[in-house]
């Protein structure tokens, strides 16, 4: 994924709307429809010259790059039109052996040599940037931003118990890491609260027996998804960080869930240290048995919330806010880099 980021007045080469069917020779809706056929690597290849000629064309300033995946031919010549920005939003090493043996292998020999290519990096997390700091490169931490800003705040549900929410993407193997399956104990656990989960139908547990309470409402987007928050008290973040053996994170859906003014309940440590220590915001560890141990603080705190919503000042996460960090940073590099 490029994004091309010039320093002076004119539109960019391409929108993230717009992945697919500008640069990718196939579209993503073909790559998605296929996940086994690893077509998105095969895309990346025989998009190449298509990619170099719209670059030349463009003649950027920087190129924004976010890392995904091992180097494949022709990737290097594309890193070598104008100092890049690499983008890192994950562990990579643990990430790529969710996808298997062989992609893990390619990720593991190929890595340096993307790497290399970059003048700077930024990632996601304090944690994920660790080993770049090693690299004697510019390294700078952006995390995930509240994209509904200012907030929409709902009014109380009205709810005379708590009802939960948790938002999460069936995404093959790496869909462990939501926890979704720890909501079947603490369902059990808490027979007169309601857990709701958009994403996940449930189709995805045949071979388990779902608890009254425990509701699956399968993929929800728009009014129907903010429909679904309106009648819930608390939002639910990943659970399971622990199996991707991650410590920090900044999920899209907590900042979505704040953003209507839902209180977050996380399993791992907040990459934006003011949510840290927040009231409206409850870490219960992460590892296997954080949700079975939590049972007590989780009831108590989604009790406490009934009623009410979250009315903090959150402008430090809004879209603006860390597109200035991010755009701010790409100057420093690019004058650094004699720009």
């Amino acid at each position: 994924m490029f994004s091309i980021c010039p320093l002076r007045d004119g539109p960019p080469a391409c929108s993230y709307l717009d992945y697919g069917s500008v640069i990718g020779r196939i579209h993503e809706d073909k790559i998605k429809a296929y996940p086994s056929a690893r077509l998105g690597y095969f895309n990346k290849i025989i998009s190449v010259p298509e990619a170099t000629r719209q670059l030349k064309e463009f003649a950027p300033d920087m190129i924004y790059y976010r890392q995904h995946g091992p180097w494949y031919p022709g990737l290097g010549a594309l890193l070598k039109m104008a100092p890049v920005v690499m983008e890192i939003n994950t562990r990579e090493e643990v990430d790529a052996r969710l996808w298997g043996y062989w992609f893990h292998l390619a990720e593991t020999k190929t890595k340096n040599l993307v790497h290399s290519k970059a003048s700077a990096f930024i990632c996601m997390t304090d944690e994920i940037a660790e080993p770049y700091l090693q690299s004697g490169k510019p390294v700078k931490t952006v995390a995930n931003a509240m994209n509904n800003f200012p907030p929409k705040i709902l009014p109380p549900s009205g709810n005379r118990r708590p009802e939960l929410i948790m938002t999460a993407t069936p995404l093959g193997a790496a869909v462990c890491w939501h926890g979704v399956d720890k909501l079947f104990h603490l369902a059990g656990a808490l027979p007169d609260f309601r857990f709701h989960v958009a994403g996940f139908s449930a189709s995805h547990f045949r071979e388990r027996t779902i608890p009254e309470n425990l509701v699956f409402h399968g993929y929800l987007g728009g009014e129907a998804l903010a429909d679904l928050y309106a009648k819930c008290d608390v939002g639910l973040g990943s659970l399971a960080a622990h199996r991707k053996s991650l410590r920090q994170a900044c999920p899209l859906k907590t900042r979505e869930y704040l953003s209507y003014g839902l209180p977050v309940i996380v399993g791992y440590e907040e990459a934006e240290e003011p949510l840290r220590n927040a009231d409206f915001v409850l870490e219960i560890g992460n590892h296997e048995n954080n949700v079975r141990d939590g049972v007590e603080r989780i009831r108590q705190f989604a009790e406490s919330w009934l009623g009410r919503r979250v009315g903090a000042d959150l402008s430090f996460m809004s879209l603006k806010t860390k597109e200035r960090q991010r755009l701010d940073f790409l100057e420093q590099v690019l004058h650094s880099a004699g720009g």
